[in-house]
């Protein structure tokens, strides 16, 4: 350590003395005292206070960078969580400990008020989950920034997000959030206690929630009663209702399908030959019985150009998404006279099909079963 670049300020001679003999003590030391990790970090502190010149500073930062990279584990920790909240932390420094391992990068990722926008995207779009999760906890956080997190589509991200009260969501992310909040309840729980969520997310995700957030919907919400709850479920099957087609079974088509549950001998194989066969009819016929739902609810479902509700009585089922693609590919006639299936649409469907939940998709069957029974 050249002290003789630092001349011009002679008080800072003593300073890099004492950090050089500390850092030098605790190497030496066997049992890495927690005093000796004080005093060092200490002195890095007092360091980054001292009155320097902008070229005095880029040497210290030398300095201390070098010395971080050849600091052992504990000691970057240390140095993180001190470093950590201190506004004037030279940038390069705080950029290397934000690139470590995540147990020393994660506190200067929280709280450093250093790093600007520019330098979380890069973290984000270059580092894991964990690195997205501990910038997620930040007390201020742009919108771009919140944005980017969001689509990293991480559930822990979203969860953390979700219960940072100290940034407001962005209605991107709202969007993103309560997409993916369809598919977890760690997620929903804190997206719906939010300020800025609208009523709106509430209605949308009641359907899919868990017993325990239905209630505390209902209780801040007032207006979802069992009305509202029945018209959800409505537009989670997307039911559509237009004219009917060719391809509804005749009423002897359900009474062979009524039998061939009887005897035991209606299964998926079975299901999937009349469909290969080109029998559309029967084979709705056939789906209808094996899944409780009415002929002319499947018959709808297999209509649409993206058949969720298709999707959601397989899911129920347990259908694998292989079959449930081969049932698709081969009803595609039913949705548009084109001889090639459009791959964008084959692949949202797919892509909602691994969405659904078998859990919540069993319960939105059986509510539209016993809906069907009881009328």
């Amino acid at each position: 350590m050249d002290l003789r670049l630092f001349n011009k300020s002679p008080h800072i001679a003593p300073m890099l003395v004492q950090l050089y003999e500390s850092h030098k003590l605790y190497s030496l030391a066997n049992d890495k005292r927690p005093l000796a990790r004080v005093e060092l970090t200490g002195a890095v502190a007092n360091l980054l206070d001292a009155d320097l010149s902008a070229h005095e500073k880029e040497l210290l930062t030398d300095v201390l960078v070098t010395l971080t990279r050849q600091a052992e584990k504990d000691l970057r920790q240390a140095l993180a969580d001190r470093l950590c909240s201190i506004d004037n932390a030279p940038l390069r420094l705080i950029l290397q400990l934000a690139n470590e391992e995540i147990e020393i990068a994660a506190p200067v990722l929280s709280k450093s008020p250093v790093l600007n926008d520019l330098d979380l995207i890069y973290i984000i779009r270059s580092q894991g989950s964990k690195y997205w999760q501990a910038v997620a906890d930040r007390k201020n956080l742009s919108a771009q920034v919140i944005d980017i997190l969001a689509d990293t589509k991480d559930e822990i991200t979203a969860i953390v997000l979700s219960e940072n009260e100290r940034i407001t969501l962005t209605q991107h992310a709202i969007g993103v959030l309560t997409r993916m909040a369809t598919n977890s309840d760690a997620i929903a729980k804190p997206l719906l206690m939010r300020r800025e969520v609208p009523p709106s997310v509430a209605r949308v995700l009641y359907s899919y929630v868990g017993e325990e957030i239905k209630a505390y919907i209902r209780s801040r919400h007032r207006e979802i009663n069992d009305r509202a709850v029945n018209a959800l479920n409505s537009i989670i099957i997307d039911f559509v209702d237009g004219a009917r087609s060719e391809f509804l079974p005749t009423d002897s088509m359900l009474a062979e399908a009524r039998k061939l549950a009887e005897l035991g001998m209606l299964n998926l194989q079975t299901m999937l030959e009349k469909l290969q066969s080109g029998n559309l009819p029967e084979f709705i016929a056939m789906f209808a019985q094996y899944t409780g739902l009415t002929a002319l609810r499947i018959h709808d479902f297999m209509k649409q150009s993206c058949p969720k509700g298709l999707a959601i009585a397989c899911r129920a089922f347990g259908i694998q998404k292989a079959d449930f693609s081969r049932i698709y590919l081969m009803s595609h006639r039913m949705r548009t006279k084109e001889r090639i299936v459009n791959h964008k649409d084959m692949l949202e469907i797919l892509m909602y099909f691994d969405r659904v939940k078998p859990a919540i998709a069993q319960r939105v069957v059986a509510r539209e079963s016993s809906r069907r029974t009881s009328h």
